[in-house]
């Protein structure tokens, strides 16, 4: 779940719960006509509203705050206006509370330089990461601070995404990778095709975009890294479009290049019929989204292994471009609680998987390996693409790049391997 949906949910949550608990507080002490005591019950009510507030702010600017910095701001709300209740109390007999009134006036100096510093290190913790945020939000250009020479290609790298998505700047399909590859020196370009166009149009507008990044960037070739279908739509290009000498590399992540069987049985089954049905009301959508040619009826087709099986029989390689491909696999059905029903059907027709493609299907060409998580939970369909932005950790094994111990360290390294051969 991403950072802003489970800030939403915990906001609506605490929301009604604060206002629940708020309304029969007070509701309870005037029954007794306890005035101040009422009064009182603001403190308390500026306390919990505070962790609300803080669910509110990442919901807009996209960052998860430590819960120090929440407990903090809270108790120091408590206090502050706790203290103006007590001025407001006290302030119709001065005389009477002269010294509670002395002590009031020193706390509330003494609460002040507090709040001073801790609004400090707040800011001084989240600014950086809360204007990379927000110009990302606004689509404005990200000022970067490079960490290293390490992901400084000879060509630029172009990400081509999988089925169902699109590029966005709000909410991008690759989490935090893309940002952390231009940090290391990285030329980072989206392939920007349609989300559920078929094989033939998406290889299309992916080489209508590179043709694109090949002027921008001023270079004779591109390094394509290729999440899911996105695999399959790089090859068919190359193959059929006259790609073969604009592009260096082709690094495939979880391609369904033997498709799937657990879709020659959904077909078996229900027949065209239901796929059909379900196209009228998803290709709509996409086409509301932006989609120019959604096809969901053609492209669910072409992911059966019945397919795939005549369309890699047509479809070769270039000799002259380094393929390469890796699977990712869950190792239960709690890795992952958007995919863990589908990772659970596909076991029965093709094994091991990652939710949406399996192990066997994705292996291509130079197999790498697969990339596993390093404790209870596997790595899923989405987390390859740091798609929860979790960074999840992996194990290191052989094939996969040296020293990646986390999905961002993974593309890391392997940009810096494509640098190093000459790419």
């Amino acid at each position: 779940m991403s950072i802003r949906k489970s800030a939403l949910i915990k906001c609506i949550y605490q929301f009604i719960l604060f206002s629940i608990i708020t309304l029969l507080f007070m509701h309870f002490l005037l029954m007794f006509a306890l005035f101040h005591a009422a009064i009182l019950a603001f403190p308390l009510i500026a306390f919990m509203w505070t962790f609300w507030g803080f669910n509110l702010l990442t919901i807009i600017i996209g960052i998860q705050f430590r819960k120090r910095y929440q407990i903090s701001f809270a108790v120091l709300n408590f206090f502050a206006i706790a203290l103006l209740i007590v001025f407001l109390i006290i302030s119709s007999e001065a005389k009477k509370y002269e010294k509670l009134h002395t002590i009031a006036i020193i706390t509330s100096i003494c609460i002040g330089i507090l709040y001073l510093l801790a609004s400090i290190l707040f800011v001084k913790a989240y600014w950086k990461q809360a204007k990379i945020e927000v110009l990302k939000l606004l689509g404005k250009e990200i000022p970067l601070e490079k960490y290293s020479e390490i992901c400084k290609t000879k060509y630029p790298v172009l990400l081509v995404h999988g089925t169902g998505f699109r590029d966005r700047n709000f909410c991008n399909y690759w989490g935090e990778i893309p940002d952390l590859l231009e940090k290391h020196g990285a030329s980072i370009f989206y392939s920007k095709h349609d989300a559920w166009a078929n094989i033939e149009d998406a290889a299309s507008q992916i080489t209508d975009t590179l043709k694109t990044v090949l002027e921008k960037a001023e270079c004779k070739k591109v390094n394509i890294i290729a999440h899911s279908k996105g695999g399959i739509d790089v090859r068919y290009a190359i193959s059929k479009l006259g790609l073969e000498d604009k592009i260096a590399s082709v690094t495939m992540i979880s391609s369904p290049n033997h498709g799937s069987k657990t879709l020659d049985k959904l077909y078996s089954i229900f027949g065209d019929w239901l796929f059909k049905f379900l196209a009228v009301f998803v290709n709509l959508w996409f086409k509301i989204l932006g989609d120019k040619k959604p096809d969901f009826f053609k492209t669910t087709k072409q992911f059966c292994s019945s397919f795939m099986e005549g369309f890699n029989k047509e479809i070769t390689d270039s000799p002259s471009i380094l393929y390469q491909s890796f699977a990712g696999k869950m190792k239960n059905p709690f890795s992952d609680i958007f995919m863990w029903f589908m990772n659970f059907i596909m076991k029965f027709c093709d094994g091991e998987n990652d939710g949406l493609v399996s192990v066997e299907s994705a292996k291509w060409a130079n197999f790498r390996g697969v990339i596993e998580a390093q404790k209870f939970f596997g790595i899923s369909h989405a987390h390859e693409v740091d798609a929860y932005r979790t960074n999840p950790k992996i194990k290191e094994a052989d094939g996969l790049p040296k020293n990646s111990k986390t999905i961002r360290d993974f593309y890391i390294n392997l940009v810096g391997e494509l640098k190093e051969k000459g790419y």
